[in-house]
């Protein structure tokens, strides 16, 4: 069993104020969420449902790493790096954590939308230095479109550049090639400040075991489009951002 938080380590965590809800009360971070979401919206038109996953802050590990496809010896799984609550629970590392269950919400409905938005932002807890890119309690935004059609790299690289024109207008932007369990096709987003670039945030194609794994199956053969594929399964885009640092 990993070394766990004692009770009071987990309720002075649980009281640090999440800065993106605003039943906390209002704060910038919110005025970012909601100029990322109204970007997208605008971009994308009334067509893409959105859909609100905010969550607890004890999940799952299950849905903390494995239904996001990360490996049982992945070193972030450490206690050294995750706020172990007991044997199966943890402090959420990242608000990934948030899309195994709205995507399972989502698939459990009988009539379920054919594109969604999933947005799920919130605090997450790491054990990091802090310094000014680093804290302990990091404030993250996750972005999943999730479709019944397909959707490829020129749909994130759209999604990417309207959300950076709506929170860092004018801003020089770059995109290089990262693996991410949970994606294809990852990427990692940097955004250049004076003459450093910082990295903001992490996407790529949603991975089809992630969302078969939560019951919307992808188009092909053996994963419930038929067996040469009708074109009406599940792909999405995932992407998430470092709130703080933006």
């Amino acid at each position: 069993m990993p070394l766990v938080l004692t009770p009071a380590q987990r309720a002075r965590d649980l009281a640090v104020r999440d800065l993106t809800d605003p039943a906390a009360g209002p704060h910038a971070v919110q005025l970012v969420v909601d100029a990322a979401v109204a970007a997208l919206s605008a971009a994308w038109g009334p067509s893409v449902e959105l859909r609100l996953g905010r969550g607890p802050r004890v999940v799952d590990l299950a849905d903390n790493y494995d239904r996001l496809r990360y490996p049982a010896a992945a070193v972030t799984r450490d206690a050294r790096y995750t706020r172990y609550v007991d044997a199966g629970h943890v402090l959420r590392s990242h608000t990934s954590a948030l899309v195994p269950p709205a995507l399972r919400r989502l698939a459990a409905e009988a009539e379920p939308p054919d594109d969604v938005l999933l947005v799920c932002p919130g605090i997450t807890y790491r054990r990091d230095a802090i310094d000014r890119l680093h804290t302990g309690t990091p404030h993250q935004l996750d972005l999943w479109r999730v479709a019944r059609r397909p959707l490829g790299i020129g749909d994130l690289a759209g999604m990417v550049r309207a959300l950076l024109d709506a929170v860092l207008p004018g801003r020089t932007w770059r995109w290089a090639a990262r693996t991410h369990p949970y994606t294809q096709l990852g990427r990692q987003v940097d955004v250049l400040d004076g003459d450093e670039w910082v990295e903001v945030g992490e996407c790529g194609l949603a991975h089809p075991e992630v969302l078969a794994a939560a019951g919307l199956p992808p188009d092909g053969p053996g994963e419930g489009g038929g067996p040469d594929g009708d074109g009406r399964g599940w792909s999405g885009l995932a992407l998430g951002i470092g709130l703080d640092r933006l």
